[in-house]
């Protein structure tokens, strides 16, 4: 049985799709199973960011409607250059070690008009009996049978299905960048689970994107700990600035897709992520561009 992840934030522009595409393949380039699904209908971006947007037909909706199966439904694009060697000792996934990795992809609808499904998609002719909750909830117990992970790219804002994948899903990753107003974003998006799941809140993992360690040490940004404090979340990781990734986005590409160069760095905090959700001991100890990680928890005063 997979698990299922659900990528969030209340603030757009913070790079949730950066992150669940670069997740995604660092997942799959351990031998792991992927499927990807965008839920963003406004302005959904996975197909672009994997090069792939003329070839995805159906969608989410299509799926959980059952006009179609999950397997006919997705299209399976290569990531990566290979298999990580040294893969997580608890995979017990055989591979050739010239087979490339890839990720399933499933887009967006083109809306969500929750009004119209229940009147035309119920159980009988009244259209009575259709509940998206029932749909999502089947979604995703039949998609963690065929895959190792399930990964929801959610639009900004708490959107029409939020409480629904919340409630379901096993791990909420909720995406902040190291400003002010990014993180208090985020901890209305905490106070909002919270109130959603429950006890369920120890399944939500803060990861920080677009990380400048000059910036907090010249007192612009918010230092790791006060984040922490602030958004009332656990980390599971960092990202590094890069200009790099939105360049490899604009032509389909993910951060495996190259080798070393200026975003081996970036590569490195994907890796330690996909290690922790792995449950790989995994320390935040290496340095940022000079600064060493303990000069980095808080704001620089002076």
């Amino acid at each position: 049985m997979g698990k299922s992840v659900m990528i969030a934030s209340f603030k757009g522009g913070v790079g949730k799709s950066t992150v669940a595409v670069n997740l995604a393949a660092g997942l799959a380039a351990r031998g792991y199973k992927i499927l990807i699904v965008d839920l963003d209908a406004s302005s959904g971006s996975v197909d672009l960011f994997l090069g792939c947007e003329h070839d995805t037909v159906y969608n989410f909706l299509d799926v959980a409607k059952k006009r179609v199966g999950i397997k006919d439904a997705v299209y399976s694009k290569n990531v990566g250059l290979g298999f990580i060697s040294g893969r997580d000792k608890n995979a017990n996934i055989n591979h050739s070690k010239t087979t490339r990795p890839s990720v399933d992809i499933l887009k967006s609808p083109p809306l969500y008009d929750f009004e119209y499904e229940c009147k035309n998609n119920g159980g009988n002719n009244n259209g009575e009996g259709f509940s998206m909750g029932d749909a999502v909830g089947e979604f995703i117990a039949a998609a963690k049978e065929i895959y190792d992970f399930v990964i929801f790219d959610c639009p900004s804002g708490k959107f029409e299905l939020f409480d629904i994948l919340a409630a379901k899903t096993d791990t909420v990753f909720v995406i902040t960048l190291h400003s002010s107003a990014s993180v208090r974003s985020a901890e209305r998006l905490a106070a909002s689970l919270s109130e959603s799941t429950g006890s369920k809140g120890e399944n939500v993992r803060l990861i920080i994107n677009g990380f400048n360690p000059k910036g907090v040490s010249r007192g612009l940004n918010l230092g790791i700990v006060e984040i922490i404090e602030r958004s009332k979340i656990k980390l599971i990781g960092l990202i590094g600035l890069s200009d790099v990734i939105r360049d490899l986005q604009e032509s389909g590409k993910t951060v495996y897709d190259i080798k070393g160069g200026k975003i081996s760095g970036v590569r490195k905090d994907f890796d330690d992520i996909a290690g922790r959700i792995l449950d790989n001991n995994i320390k935040l100890s290496r340095k940022y561009g000079g600064f060493r990680t303990d000069s980095l928890y808080f704001k620089n005063e002076k």
